[in-house]
């Protein structure tokens, strides 16, 4: 109920103020709404599910990370029965280094399994918060709780991976060009400052590094507010994403403080040929 009303005020918002408009908070709550609708589906979480296992069978991944097995006959729309897995949240430092010698493998391992999940995978994981990916106690990362996935097209993704690696690297034409084959903006070029902004934004807010859930809501938000007060609109997608970008970073943060994420030539986030086509955009 608090979702349809923010939904249809937003809405409103958007017809009274062209202003408005051109944010993209209206699609962020509607993508946020339909898939706490959809979580509410036991049916649809125990098809993310399953599609999610094909995904780590067909690539040779069942070794390094899993997920809850799904007992069909004692499921239903409004019941879902799965076997129990044994872990511990990748916050729990202390328990992660008695389970595993290298805690920052382990959140390698997150790591890579989750982003090749996005275009190998019919969806993603789009809530890794700490209680929904465990490191369990045969040493294999587990994903809980499938009821709110994403999507995300082969475009849009490679745009995403040339923006974070732009990030890192404060590439800002590479980044423009990004923001710009997202659809973030309908010009052909953007100002320099603009895109300074929104890298300095990011930033921000992923130095903060003790943070609940509401904060973590609360920072990607003003990572939305600063990157639209210069005119920016980020595709849909760009909501679930960045958020779990964000709560990978924590994750980083505690178990790697001195591996870069975005950089970190044992994570497969960016493709170097991708990244080289977008700098020949500008060249």
């Amino acid at each position: 109920a608090d979702l349809n009303f923010i939904y249809v005020v937003a809405r409103i918002f958007e017809f009274l103020s062209p202003e408005f408009s051109r944010t993209s908070l209206v699609g962020i709550v509607k993508d946020i709404r339909e898939s706490m609708l959809e979580e509410v589906d036991f049916n649809k979480e125990a098809k993310n599910i399953e599609s999610f296992k094909r995904y780590l069978e067909t690539m040779g991944l069942s070794g390094q990370a899993t997920a809850p097995r799904v007992y069909k006959h004692c499921s239903s729309r409004r019941v879902l029965t799965m076997e129990r897995l044994y872990g511990v949240p990748l916050t729990d430092l202390d328990s992660i280094s008695a389970l595993v010698s290298s805690p920052e493998n382990s959140l390698i391992t997150a790591l890579n399994v989750w982003f090749g999940s996005l275009l190998s995978c019919e969806s993603f994981h789009a809530d890794v918060h700490a209680g929904n990916l465990w490191l369990l106690r045969d040493g294999r990362i587990g994903f809980l709780d499938f009821g709110i996935v994403g999507r995300i097209s082969p475009k849009t993704w490679a745009a995403m991976e040339v923006f974070l690696a732009s990030i890192a690297t404060e590439e800002y034409e590479s980044m423009a060009s990004a923001l710009i084959q997202m659809g973030a903006t309908n010009i052909d070029e953007l100002d320099t400052e603009i895109v300074v902004a929104t890298g300095s934004g990011r930033t921000a807010v992923a130095a903060n590094v003790a943070v609940d859930e509401r904060q973590m809501n609360a920072l990607f938000l003003d990572l939305v507010r600063v990157s639209e007060s210069y005119g920016l609109k980020f595709p849909r997608e760009f909501a679930l994403l960045m958020k779990q970008l964000l709560y990978f970073d924590r994750y980083t943060r505690l178990l790697a403080p001195n591996m870069n994420m975005l950089q970190d030539q044992r994570i497969s986030v960016v493709s170097n040929r991708r990244m080289n086509r977008y700098n020949d955009s500008f060249n």
